[in-house]
């Protein structure tokens, strides 16, 4: 599975960084995380990328990062 943006959707919360290091590591830190994301403060424009690192939690239902997404701004794709 891959995971795509609705980048109209998002708002650069970075919840789906932190939940995304938590599955890799047991820790909060977007330094492991496989998704970057970043909003420019001054146009309000989110940049999203998600690297090879990504796994689609492997041995979960669901991807923890389209779980949690609290604005469905992330979907699993085939």
């Amino acid at each position: 599975m891959k995971i795509a943006i609705d980048i109209q959707a998002c708002y650069g919360c970075r919840i789906c960084e932190l939940i995304c290091s938590f599955h890799h590591g047991g820790v909060f830190s977007p330094e492991l995380s496989s998704i970057k994301v970043a909003r420019h403060n001054r146009t309000g424009q989110v940049e999203w990328s998600i690297s090879s690192t990504c796994d689609s939690c492997k041995g979960e239902a669901q991807a923890l990062c389209v779980k949690y997404c609290a604005y469905g701004a992330l979907k699993e794709v085939k």
